[in-house]
């Protein structure tokens, strides 16, 4: 290389500063981080949907993945959020199976999570919520401890 000029590639019929050039493997790597991410995820799903039954953890419900009916359809909520705990994201004993129905109730904080101490979750309805406005009863085993 001659003082004063940069590294230089050919790329097809053009010479362009190596510098303009994207990194190689970046999006590669970026592309094995997320999927990566993602079955970490999936598998601790799976870890859940096996411990909580298929069940939903606040009203007992059976739910069903991509159901169409919010009372029976499955999803997942992350007690401590994501936002919050990161570091959490893929911890099952963060997670708990959902219904739609709930699970909207809880990202809306009608319906509070407390710790229990043992490593479980206890659901209630928000003191704000009024008797007549609750839209179900939350089940009376309140307690998703993670280690059953």
């Amino acid at each position: 290389m001659t003082r004063g000029v940069s590294a230089v590639q050919i790329v097809g019929s053009w010479s362009v500063p190596v510098s303009f050039l994207p990194k190689p493997n970046r999006t590669l790597e970026k592309h094995r981080k997320r999927t990566a991410k993602a079955n970490a995820l999936r598998d601790a799903y799976r870890v859940v949907d096996a411990r909580d039954k298929g069940r939903c953890v606040v009203t007992g419900r059976r739910t069903v993945p991509r159901h169409v009916d919010p009372r029976v359809r499955r999803e997942h909520h992350h007690v401590r959020p994501r936002s919050v705990a990161p570091e959490l994201v893929v911890d099952p004993d963060n997670i708990v199976t959902v219904c739609a129905e709930a699970h909207r109730l809880l990202q809306s904080y009608y319906i509070v999570a407390e710790s229990d101490g043992r490593g479980g979750w206890s659901f209630a309805w928000n003191s704000h919520v009024r008797p007549e406005d609750r839209l179900f009863s939350i089940r009376p085993v309140r307690s998703c401890d993670a280690r059953t």
